[in-house]
C-alpha cells in the first residue's frame, strides 16, 4: 500500500501544471568528483542537502541522515557506534576495531578514517553530498557503499558576518550556536563557530535512576583562508567533546513494559574527544590546478556499559537459556585512542586537453593507528554448573594452572584485550572524461592501492594471556567506466560499471586448530570487492528536478562479524558472494508559487548467493570451554539470507509552503519518513535480528522578519511518539545478549535566530 501511495503521488505531481514563472529551482553544484560540476551532469547518484535545508530540518548528526537520502540507513550499535549503510553496504563488523567502514567520510576534502568521528555534530555546514555506490577511483578504499562529503562554510573576505541561535525544547533541551566571520585583509579571512548542546535523556534506568540517551557536547571550529593570485591556503581545526550517560540498549527480555524504561545493574558512561586539523594548498598552473591536503586526527573514547543489558537475575525467555538468569557482565572500561595522518595531492585540469579531455591525477597516503583496551567482568562462579545467583562480583578461579589470573583484576574476568593495530596505505589514481561528441562522453578511472596491516594483540579469556603479532600486505586495483549521453539540454542518461574494494585486516580474536572443532574465524580476513552496474537518468528543468537510478551489485568476500567454535573468539570473516539490487527515485517539483513537493524513495533487495556456514553466537552461547564440537555442530547455512541493515523500502516525502508577507517570510514543512524492516545481522535470527519498520511525521514552521535579521522556528518531530527501533545489537564476546535502541521520541522545540 505504501509503495502504491508514493507512486501515485509522484505521478500526480509530474502531471500537475507549473503555476508560476517567477520561481525556478536553483542549480546544484557539487564536488563529488573533486571538481565543481552541475549535479545533473554527474554520472552517479548523488543527493545534496544544503545548509539551509539542514537547518530547517534540524539535521545535526549523521544519525539524522537516515532515510533523508534514498537508500541510506544509519544505525546505532552498542550505544556509541554509528554504522552507515548505503544501498545495503555498510559496516556489519561493528565489534572489531580494525575493520574499516564501507562508507567513506570526507570533511572539506579530508578523509576521516576513525568510525568514532561519526559521533560528532555537524557544525557550520554549507552542504552535505551523499554519493551512493562504490567510489573506486577518486575516493579509494573503504568506499564500497559510497561516500559522504561534508562541506563547511568557508571564510569570506568580503564582509564581517556574525550570526547565532538559541534552541529550547522537550527533555530540558538547551542549545546555542554562534558563527563569526572576520575579514582581515582583502585576501585573508577567518571564520569561527561554536555549538553547545545539553539535553536530558529519553530513557530511564529504573534500577539506579540514571537517565540514558542524554546529550552533553560542545563543538568548535576555526577556519583561516588566504586567497592569493599565486596560491591559496586554507587551515582549519575542529574539536568535539561529549560526556554522556550513554545510550539505552534495552535487553530483549527486560521485564519493564515501557519501551523507554529498563533495568540494568551497571551505570553507563560515554566520553569522546575528537580533534582534527588540516591544511589545504591550491596552486593554479597553466591549464590545471594543483591541490595538496594534509591532516592530523585523533579520537579518544571511553565507554562503560552493561554488556548483558539486564538486571542481574532477569530471566531468559525462550531458547536454550529459557528460565535461567542472565549472567551479570559489564565493560568497565573499554577505551580506544585512534590517531590518523593523511596526505593527498592531485592535479585537476581547468580546460579540456585538445578541447576533448578533462583529467584528474593524484596520490593518497594514510597512516592509521589504534590503541584499544577492553575490560569485561562477569559473574560466573562456576562455568559448568552455571551457579549465578550469588548477587555480587567475586574473585573466580577457572584455570587450575593459573589460580590468580582472575583474582588479580578484583573480579571475575570475561574478556580482556589490548590491541595495537596500524594501517599504512599508499594509492595513486587517475580519471578522465573524453568528450566523444557534443552529447556523448566517456568516463574512465583507475586506482591502485597498497595496504599494510600490522597488529599487536594480547588477549585473555580465563586462560593464561596470549600475545600475537600479525602483519599482512594487501593490494588492489579498482576503477570505473561510464558512458554519459545528453538526451536534451536539460536531461542526461548514463551507464556505469565500477569496481570498489575495502581492505582486509587482522582480527582482535580468532580460533585455533584443535581436536574439537575446525577454525571458522582466522587471524587475517580478506579484502572485500564489489562490481557495481548502474543505469541512471537525470533532469533539471525550471520547475522539476527528477533523478532515477537502477543498480545491481556483485559482491565478493563480504566482511561480517563471525563467531568461532572457540568460546570468546569472534572476529571478521568473509562470505564469498552477495548480490544487492535496487531502484532509487528523487523528485523535486514546484507545484505553485508557494508549494514545493519533494520525494526520495529507494527499494533494495539483497541475497547471500553462495553456500556459507556461519555460527550464530546466540545459539552457541550456552556452551563453554571444552564444548567446541557442540558449538561447531550448531552452524547453519546462511545462503539465501538478507544482507544486514538492508531495508526493503525507505522513503522521505515532504511538502513545503512559503509565503511572503508584509512583515516577513513564513514557511512550513510537513515531512513523512518511512524506514522499512531489515535484518541486523546476516544470521537473520528471527528472535534477535529483525528490526521492524517505522513511520514518523515531522512538522517544521519558520518565520523570518523582513529585516532579514531575526527568525523564529517551531519544530515537532515524531508527532505520533512512535517507539521505532533504530537498531538491535548482539554481543559476540562471551555473552550473546541482544539489546534494542530506539529512535528519539516526540520532541517539540523552538528556536530564535539572529544575524548581527
Amino acid at each position: 500500500m505504501l509503495k502504491r501511495l508514493i507512486g501515485l503521488s509522484i505521478g500526480l505531481v509530474l502531471l500537475s501544471p507549473f503555476a508560476s514563472a517567477d520561481r525556478i529551482l536553483e542549480e546544484i553544484v557539487v564536488v563529488a568528483e573533486k571538481r565543481d560540476e552541475n549535479l545533473k551532469d554527474l554520472s552517479q547518484a548523488v543527493t545534496v542537502l544544503s545548509g539551509e535545508e539542514l537547518d530547517q530540518k534540524n539535521v545535526t548528526t549523521f544519525v539524522d541522515l537516515s532515510a533523508i537520502a534514498p537508500g541510506v540507513t544509519v544505525a546505532k550499535n552498542e550505544g556509541y557506534k554509528t554504522i552507515i549503510s548505503i544501498r545495503g553496504i555498510g559496516n556489519e563488523t561493528n565489534q572489531n576495531a580494525i575493520a574499516a567502514p564501507s562508507v567513506a567520510y570526507h570533511l572539506d576534502g579530508v578523509y576521516v578514517a576513525s568510525p568514532f568521528s561519526l559521533q560528532t555534530d555537524f557544525i557550520d555546514v554549507d552542504r552535505i553530498e551523499v554519493l551512493r555506490g562504490p567510489q573506486g577511483t577518486l575516493f579509494g578504499q573503504n568506499s564500497t557503499g559510497g561516500a559522504i562529503n561534508v562541506i563547511s562554510k568557508a571564510p569570506s573576505a568580503e564582509e564581517f558576518q556574525m550570526s547565532g541561535d538559541l534552541t529550547a525544547g522537550d527533555y530540558n533541551l538547551k542549545k546555542g550556536r554562534i558563527s563569526l566571520n572576520i575579514p582581515i585583509t582583502e585576501s585573508f579571512a577567518t571564520r569561527t563557530s561554536v555549538s553547545i548542546t545539553d539535553r536530558d535523556g529519553f530513557s530511564k534506568n529504573l534500577l539506579n535512576g540514571q537517565d540514558l540517551d542524554d546529550m552533553s557536547s560542545i563543538s568548535a571550529r576555526t577556519d583561516w583562508e588566504y586567497l592569493g593570485s599565486a596560491a591559496s591556503i586554507r587551515v582549519f581545526a575542529q574539536y568535539f567533546d561529549a560526556d554522556n550517560n550513554g545510550a539505552a540498549m534495552k535487553g530483549i527480555d527486560d521485564p519493564t513494559p515501557n519501551p523507554r524504561e529498563l533495568l540494568q545493574d551497571t551505570e553507563a558512561n560515554f566520553e569522546l574527544t575528537s580533534k582534527l586539523a588540516a591544511a589545504i594548498l591550491e596552486v593554479p598552473l597553466s591549464n590545471s590546478t594543483l591541490k595538496a591536503i594534509a591532516s592530523w586526527q585523533e579520537d579518544d573514547v571511553l565507554i562503560k556499559r552493561d554488556n548483558d543489558r539486564h538486571n542481574f537475575g532477569d530471566i531468559h525467555i525462550g531458547g536454550l537459556w529459557d528460565g535461567l538468569p542472565y549472567i551479570r557482565a559489564e565493560y568497565d572500561p573499554e577505551t580506544s585512542l585512534v590517531e590518523t595522518k593523511t596526505f593527498e595531492v592531485n592535479i585537476i585540469s581547468d580546460t579540456p586537453l585538445f578541447d576533448k579531455l578533462d583529467w584528474t591525477v593524484g596520490a593518497f597516503y594514510l597512516d592509521h593507528k589504534i590503541e584499544n583496551h577492553i575490560r569485561e567482568y562477569k559473574d560466573v562462579n562456576n562455568v559448568y554448573d552455571i551457579d549465578l545467583m550469588d548477587g555480587e562480583f567475586t574473585p573466580y578461579v577457572h584455570n587450575s594452572e593459573c589460580p590468580a589470573c582472575f583474582a588479580i583484576y578484583g573480579a571475575e574476568v570475561g574478556f580482556i584485550s589490548d590491541a595495537f593495530p596500524t594501517r599504512e596505505s599508499y594509492s595513486a589514481y587517475a580519471q578522465t572524461t573524453l568528450n566523444m561528441t557534443d552529447t556523448t562522453r566517456l568516463v574512465t578511472g583507475v586506482r591502485y592501492t597498497d595496504d599494510t596491516v600490522d597488529s599487536f594483540v594480547s588477549n585473555f579469556f580465563g586462560i593464561p594471556g596470549q600475545v600475537y603479532n600479525l602483519k599482512e600486505n594487501l593490494s588492489e586495483t579498482t576503477g570505473r567506466v561510464a558512458v554519459e549521453w545528453d538526451v536534451t539540454d536539460n536531461a542526461m542518461t548514463y551507464l556505469s560499471i565500477t569496481k570498489g574494494f575495502k581492505p582486509g585486516g587482522s582480527n582482535l580474536t580468532f580460533g585455533f586448530d584443535n581436536d574439537n572443532a575446525p577454525v571458522m574465524v582466522f587471524p587475517i580476513f580478506k579484502n572485500e570487492e564489489i562490481l557495481a552496474y548502474e543505469i541512471g537518468f537525470k533532469s533539471a528543468y525550471e520547475a522539476t528536478r527528477f533523478n532515477a537510478a537502477v543498480f545491481y551489485y556483485d559482491y565478493e568476500n563480504l566482511q561480517f562479524q563471525a563467531t568461532d567454535p572457540d568460546i570468546y573468539r569472534g572476529g571478521v570473516a568473509n562470505i564469498p558472494e552477495v548480490n544487492v539490487q535496487g531502484v532509487e527515485v528523487e523528485l523535486v517539483r514546484l507545484l505553485t508559487d508557494a508549494l514545493t513537493f519533494d520525494v526520495k524513495v529507494a527499494y533494495l533487495d539483497s541475497d547471500i548467493k553462495s553456500a556459507y556456514e556461519a555460527l550464530d553466537n546466540v545459539k552457541a552461547e550456552p556452551y563453554f570451554f571444552g564444548q567446541e564440537a557442540i558449538r561447531y555442530d550448531l552452524r547453519e547455512n546462511i545462503q539465501g539470507n538478507d544482507l544486514a541493515k538492508t531495508p526493503g523500502l525507505t522513503a522521505n516525502v515532504s511538502l513545503k509552503y512559503e509565503k511572503y508577507l508584509d512583515s516577513g517570510l513564513f514557511s512550513g514543512i510537513v515531512e513523512y519518513v518511512h524506514r522499512g524492516e531489515f535484518q541486523q545481522r546476516v544470521i537473520n535470527n528471527p528472535t534477535v535480528d529483525t528490526v521492524p519498520s517505522y513511520n514518523i511525521v515531522n512538522v517544521l514552521l519558520s518565520y523570518d522578519l523582513a529585516n532579514e535579521k531575526v527568525g523564529f522556528d517551531l519544530m515537532a518531530y515524531n508527532l505520533s511518539d512512535e517507539a521505532g527501533v533504530n537498531s538491535r545489537m548482539t554481543d559476540v564476546f562471551g555473552v550473546g545478549a541482544t539489546g534494542v535502541e530506539l529512535i528519539p521520541p516526540r520532541q517539540i522545540m523552538g528556536r530564535v535566530r539572529y544575524v548581527f
